[in-house]
């Protein structure tokens, strides 16, 4: 299985002198967290579709072989429930098209009380509309999307059903598609002012994600992406995740200095 492992954004003011050298712009930053790590799950798309001038600025920062999922803004899931959201939709791909060629996937995020029979016929209509260039994770959290009807239906679509490791939601994990899409989100037990540090110690439940991933034989790739309310530093947790993988722990500029003190 081929792991791709990255964060669910990239600009958090806590990450400045704990993962981004103290000197860095922030305007600077996804250029550094792209060299650092190769894929981020956009989550500011989520509040608002972006423009095409910002798009072009994360295109430029991103070596060519960099990849993005992003979130499907919320008035498409939360605000409309999926119905009526064909202009939004369109809105939202033309926002991308700079990034086109580096977008894996575009993630639904539903609300928990977003069921799958509410949901249903309005995605089989939005499927319709949206282009086969990109995979499409569906992050059901009512209860009903863990159904044996909905996991038929998903399997049956080749949709991916997102294991997501959140407060307040019991995932079941099933393998609904060719590929998988985790995000560990945790709680909102975290301030955001606390965030690049580990205040949570998740080491555990990390070494069960790991072993849960290594047992897995055939599903060829596993999208994983980690949040700062997971342990408080999102880049720490990827790196837990990798090494319990047995792949290569990245080392940022403030990870080594604070190595080389150390000695």
């Amino acid at each position: 299985m081929e792991y791709k492992i990255g964060c669910t954004g990239w600009s958090y003011q806590g990450w400045s002198r704990t993962f981004y050298p103290k000197n860095l712009k922030s305007s600077e930053w996804l250029g550094y967290y792209s060299k650092i790590f190769d894929i981020t799950e956009i989550n500011s798309t989520f509040y608002r579709i972006p423009s095409q001038e910002v798009v072009r600025r994360w295109n430029a920062d991103t070596p060519r072989h960099f990849r993005f999922s992003a979130k499907f803004p919320s008035i498409i899931t939360h605000e409309k429930r999926l119905e009526n959201v064909n202009s939004e939709i369109f809105s939202f791909l033309s926002s991308l098209a700079p990034i086109h060629e580096k977008i894996s996937a575009l993630v639904l995020q539903l609300p928990p009380s977003l069921s799958f029979g509410e949901s249903k016929s309005k995605l089989d209509g939005i499927f319709e509309i949206l282009p086969d260039d990109f995979l499409y994770p569906i992050e059901g959290r009512h209860e009903s999307w863990f159904s044996e009807e909905a996991i038929s239906f998903l399997k049956q679509k080749n949709h991916c059903l997102v294991w997501s490791d959140i407060e307040g939601v019991t995932n079941s994990m099933p393998i609904t598609s060719n590929y998988l899409y985790i995000r560990l989100i945790g709680g909102r037990i975290i301030p955001d002012s606390e965030f690049g540090q580990i205040a949570i110690d998740k080491k555990e439940q990390i070494k069960r994600w790991a072993r849960k991933l290594e047992s897995i034989s055939d599903v060829p790739l596993a999208m994983v992406m980690t949040n700062n309310h997971y342990e408080g530093f999102g880049p720490v947790t990827a790196n837990s995740l990798r090494k319990n993988l047995g792949m290569k722990e990245l080392i940022w500029e403030e990870k080594r200095q604070k190595t080389l003190q150390s000695f």
